[in-house]
Formats: structure tokens, sequence, C-alpha cells
């Protein structure tokens, strides 16, 4: 069995089980010849949509959107990173970043500054900040919104491209050792992005696929499913291991990962309808409306 896998542009503690199993051939001893597909566009719905790939990795926003805004029948395969506490991990992380000299002390001083995100898809640097200023009254429309990969950001608020970014571990530590700027979340009184809009605890990526190409060969996604797990498992009782693993697969380094690790966003594994991610996909559905990307309630049960 072939599976054709989004290769995603920032490698980030989600993937790591991807390059576990990858690194350890838990695939080919699942009958599974795994093999990376470069996305044509910043995000891979329209390769998953033409079936060019068939298993994408994302925000469960995007998840989400992918099937209300854009047409395309998804199906959640996998959990890739949490934060918040949950079965005894524990992990997060600050996601907005202000510039030196940018002043952000109170949710309306967003107002008229240049956001720098990775797309405005309603993934959830998007949808979560649009949800946080909805809530808190702040003008969204004033939002001067910049896109750009996440390892872009540092470069694009170093040359003043941008005053705030929306950004993703390893990137918010690598900006704030720079001296670029501080990390700036608490303004909307709950800590991190991620806890001020789902709660706790918060699932933000997961790998996905189009309903009718997991229908044709659901044998495919069971089996990883359980490869994925099975690296999430081992990677727990090893993080060095997952973080060797991924270094190999991708030709980095990976230092400042390894020094951040574990402590950002956690890994759990769990079955393909498990509740407890039912329940933080009704969370993001909920954030998806408050932010007014979604027109209509989602019955998330249609993604599991």
């Amino acid at each position: 069995m072939k599976l054709r896998i989004d290769h995603h542009p920032d490698p980030m503690i989600g993937m790591m089980p991807m390059f576990y199993a990858l690194d350890a051939g838990l695939f080919e001893k699942r009958g599974i010849e795994p093999e990376f597909v470069q996305r044509t566009n910043v995000q891979a719905i329209e390769d998953m949509r033409a079936g060019r790939m068939d298993l994408s990795f994302s925000g469960p926003t995007l998840t989400i959107m992918a099937r209300e805004r854009f047409g395309l029948n998804t199906k959640f395969v996998s959990a890739a990173a949490l934060r918040g506490a949950h079965n005894g991990r524990h992990a997060d992380f600050n996601n907005i970043v202000a510039a030196h000299g940018v002043e952000i002390t109170q949710p309306s001083d967003f107002e008229g500054k240049r956001l720098g995100v990775f797309a405005l898809d309603g993934g959830i640097t998007h949808s979560g900040p649009l949800y946080l200023f909805n809530k808190h009254g702040v003008d969204a429309a004033t939002i001067q919104w910049r896109t750009m990969p996440f390892h872009r950001m540092a470069d694009a608020m170093s040359a003043g491209e941008i005053d705030i970014a929306v950004n993703v571990e390893p990137f918010v530590t690598m900006m704030t050792r720079r001296g670029l700027g501080r990390t700036v979340d608490d303004v909307f009184g709950c800590g991190s992005l991620a806890m001020a809009t789902t709660g706790n605890p918060s699932l933000v990526s997961n790998w996905w696929a189009v309903r009718e190409t997991f229908d044709a060969n659901p044998a495919l996604f069971v089996e990883t499913n359980a490869v994925l797990n099975e690296a999430i498992n081992q990677i727990c009782a090893d993080p060095e291991a997952g973080l060797d693993a991924m270094s190999r697969q991708t030709g980095q380094k990976l230092e400042l990962l390894r020094e951040i690790g574990l402590r950002t966003s956690f890994l759990h594994a769990c079955a393909m309808d498990a509740p407890e991610i039912r329940e933080m996909y009704e969370r993001w559905a909920w954030v998806l409306r408050g932010a007014g990307l979604l027109e209509r309630d989602v019955d998330s049960s249609v993604f599991f």
C-alpha cells in the first residue's frame, strides 16, 4: 500500500511521530510504502482535492474549514500535537510576538498593526486571533494581515515589515532570542493563544484525509493511525530518539527544538474516533464561529 504524505514546509513537534516512523521503518513493517509529496500552495487543500496526496498535516481548524468552506470532505486520521494538560502530560507556549517598540498592553492595541500569519484560511494562527479580537471588541477590520511561512516571520520583523507575528515553536523562541520582540498572548487574559481560545486541553495539529480516499482503502489509514500511535509511544519513552530521527529525516540539526522539546507541545496516541479529540474539535468549531469564519454550527461527528 502506498501512502502519499503532505510535506509541510515547517518541521515542528507535531510532525515528529511521522519522521520517527519513517526513520524506524514502522510503515514498512505494516506493508505501507510512504512517500512525501511537496505542496503546490501554502496549504495542501487543492493537492488533497486533486488526489495528489493521501494524508495532510494541519491544525484542526483547517481540517474543519476545508470541509465547511472549501468543499472538501475531510476526515480525522491521527492527533499530532496538543497543548495544555491531558492524561498526565502538559506543555504550552505563547504564539504572539510583538516587536520591540510596539506597545501591546491591551487587546485594542492590535488595531492598525501589521500582523504576520501563516495564511488567511481559518488556520489556528488566523482564526484564533480573529476569535479573540471579536471577543474583546477589537476592530479587526483595521488589522493589516501579512501572510508568510512561519520560518520567514523573524526576518520580516527584523526588516520592519510586520509589527506582530502569530507564530509557532521553535520559531517563537528564535524570535525572542534574536531580541526581536516579546510575547503578548497574556493581554487576552488566559495565558497562551490556545488556552485563551479553546481552553484546556487543545489539539493544535493533526493528520487528515479526504473521506473518499479513506473509503477507497480504509485499511491504509487504520494502519497509518496505528503506526503514528506506535511512534508516539516510543518517542514518549525516549524523546531524544524522536529528535534524532527527525534530525536525520529533515537534514536539520534542530538544536533549538532539542532544547525546548516536548515542553511546548505534547504527543497523544489515540484512536481515530477518540471522544477527547471529538470534544477538542467541537471547541475549535466554536472558535471558528466566533471568529466569523463559519456561518453555521458544525456537527463535529462528521470528521470521525
